[in-house]
């Protein structure tokens, strides 16, 4: 049990880039604490890989005794916070809505069906005789390539 605080450290240790994009980009504050508020519920996913993924030693045994953990929480807070601004923060750009005109544009009309994929052909990929982190990373690619069809500006980033 000596590595008891480990998963505990290292996630939370996510908070310190976090904290400091935080501070130091003041026009990006609120799009961090939407986007965190929102990844820290991917928390409640730990259960579909503890512990055929994954089975890492939590707070109180919690990912061994109930399938989550606060660790994970504390890790997908952190992580959609700076992946939400860290492109635009070294690149020094500006969040900017998209122009009307250029949402007309028919690739705009399946945003909805590119946000949904991933999700939608999880469920039926989760259950096929594979590692769950493989049909993971399958709905992470596919939602990646749903993204660019619908906004190609962005392939570059």
């Amino acid at each position: 049990m000596k590595y008891h605080y480990v998963w505990l450290i290292w996630s939370s240790a996510f908070l310190l880039p976090w904290a400091s994009l935080y501070l130091l980009n003041p026009r990006h504050r609120e799009v961090m604490w939407k986007t965190s508020l929102f990844t820290s519920l991917l928390g409640v996913t730990e259960p579909l890989y503890v512990p055929a993924y994954r089975n890492p030693p939590s707070l109180f045994d919690l990912a061994q005794r109930t399938g989550f953990d606060v660790e994970s929480f504390i890790f997908s807070f952190a992580m959609g916070g700076i992946g939400a601004v860290l492109y635009n923060t070294v690149t020094r750009q500006n969040l900017v809505p998209i122009d009307v005109a250029e949402r007309q544009l028919l690739h705009h009309r399946y945003h909805l069906i590119a946000l949904a994929a991933p999700y939608v052909l999880f469920v039926p990929l989760y259950f096929l005789p594979w590692n769950p982190i493989y049909p993971s990373i399958l709905c992470l690619v596919i939602g990646a390539i749903a993204s660019i069809v619908c906004r190609p500006d962005l392939k570059g980033k």
